[in-house]
């Protein structure tokens, strides 16, 4: 099945101090805060799923402003229980789901901090495209 859901639980943003020279913007990845197992009734049927809580960073600094969302995803696939198990025992999980959870949460987040870095009147942590005069 892959991934079931995406849900933010906390947004904060501050524009910190006045920028004075030059500004550097800095992302992180998305890091998995915890994984675990819960049991969800999809279409009258109890199934079992892994809630991966999540965190990601934006920070621009010197000025300290910062952009920080955290939010749970649910997930659901036949390797489930040995994600679990490896969480469990070492914090990690196989790059295969790693890289499929990851990215998911690193382009839904990224979309966030564009838009709540315009709220605050912040730059975008991305470079936007824009078109020139030839």
């Amino acid at each position: 099945m892959g991934i079931l859901s995406f849900r933010l639980t906390n947004i904060e943003g501050s524009v910190g101090g006045v920028p004075t020279g030059e500004l550097k913007i800095s992302s992180s990845l998305p890091k998995i805060k915890n994984i675990v197992e819960r049991e969800l009734g999809i279409a009258g049927n109890k199934t079992k799923v892994l809630a991966i809580e999540f965190e990601y960073k934006t920070k621009y600094e010197p000025t300290n402003a910062k952009i920080n969302i955290c939010g749970e995803l649910l997930y659901n696939d036949k390797n489930q229980e040995e994600v679990l198990a490896q969480w469990n025992k070492e914090k990690k999980f196989d790059e295969k789901t790693s890289l499929q959870v990851i990215n998911y949460i690193f382009k839904k987040c990224l979309v966030q901090s564009v838009k709540i870095a315009d709220d605050l009147q912040l730059p975008s942590p991305m470079k936007m495209p824009e078109l020139v005069k030839k």
